[in-house]
């Protein structure tokens, strides 16, 4: 219903002819026993009557125009209140979409605040001032989701993905474009793809030994099921792991990458583990020295699976080498 807008908050624009209805029932000759009673059983909204809704959609109506998303109601039920607001929760989605899609055009601008954010997650600090206006959080519970957050913003700056920014993210955002939760699992955390490749993307702030146990195989399982859908038309598919550190035993799972499906067919994967600091390094010096592309992104990619014939812990030294040479 509100977001933020400078220092203080603001009404959803869509929302605004809702919030006008809900206002006029503020006061209320009723007990307060009456009104609890009430509440218990489930309060009603003033878009449960047709009249109110229809009045709603057609606000919505016109916000969708000055939006310029082409939607008829043409040949829509609209008898009944629940019909109605049917429709109107589909206009919300749609102006929801385009209002991400101009948000992803602009994190080409904000790559520095996105670089702060995953060196505040790196550090484990919480909070950090960019300018005297500016100052970033990250709280210390929804760190996992901050993380899976900054690394969906740093591949929208990138700005050629070819699907679209709530295609890439699982996760969800709230009015304000901050992450509510993680990502569900049974799937990637982000899935950037891009003219020629696909990049599956998996992130953890987990560091113990523990970690290959609970990453492992997902992260492997994740890469091997989006092979699986982009086989027609064929494009092949990277998977990015990042972590705050890289236990080794996780690196030699990533390093044989090996997938046998049901029918015990074997797959190569080409996974790559980096740390939070090293992408983080990377992503500003390809900004920083204007190189952003897509291809910068599978060079690094290629040039780390090129030196996966070596055992885990030099595999990781060489792929720290390659990143400090990428990023001077």
């Amino acid at each position: 219903m509100v977001q933020s807008k400078g220092k203080g908050i603001i009404l959803v624009p869509e929302k605004h002819a809702l919030a006008t209805e809900l206002a006029k029932e503020l006061l209320s000759d009723r007990s307060l026993l009456e009104l609890y009673r009430f509440l218990c059983k489930g309060t009603q909204l003033p878009t449960d009557n047709a009249t109110v809704a229809y009045q709603v959609l057609e606000d919505l109506l016109q916000q969708i125009q000055q939006h310029g998303i082409a939607y008829s109601i043409l040949g829509k039920p609209l008898d009944t209140p629940a019909h109605i607001n049917q429709v109107r929760f589909e206009i919300e989605e749609l102006i929801a979409e385009k209002k991400e899609e101009i948000y992803a055009r602009q994190q080409a601008e904000q790559w520095q605040e996105i670089a702060a954010y995953m060196d505040l997650i790196a550090t484990r600090r919480d909070h950090q001032r960019l300018s005297e206006d500016v100052e970033i959080r990250v709280p210390k519970a929804e760190a996992p989701a901050y993380l899976e957050w900054s690394l969906w913003r740093a591949f929208l700056a990138i700005n050629t993905l070819t699907n679209k920014p709530y295609e890439v993210r699982r996760f969800k955002i709230d009015q304000d474009f901050l992450p509510v939760s993680t990502a569900p699992g049974n799937g990637p955390d982000l899935i950037a793809e891009f003219e020629d490749y696909v990049l599956v993307v998996e992130v953890t702030l987990s560091e113990s030994s523990r970690q290959e146990a609970m990453e492992g195989e997902p992260v492997r399982r994740h890469v091997a099921d989006v092979m699986m859908q982009h086989m027609h038309p064929f494009k092949p598919v990277y998977g990015l792991f990042i972590a705050n550190r890289v236990d080794s035993n996780t690196a030699e799972t990533f390093r044989i990458g090996s997938w046998y499906t049901r029918d015990d067919e074997r797959w190569v994967l080409s996974i790559v583990p980096l740390t939070l600091t090293q992408f983080s390094a990377f992503f500003k010096a390809i900004f920083s020295e204007q190189s952003v592309a897509p291809q910068v992104v599978r060079d690094l990619l290629d040039q780390c699976r090129a030196t996966s014939h070596r055992h885990a812990p030099e595999w990781k030294t060489a792929i720290a080498e390659i990143v400090q040479a990428q990023s001077q």
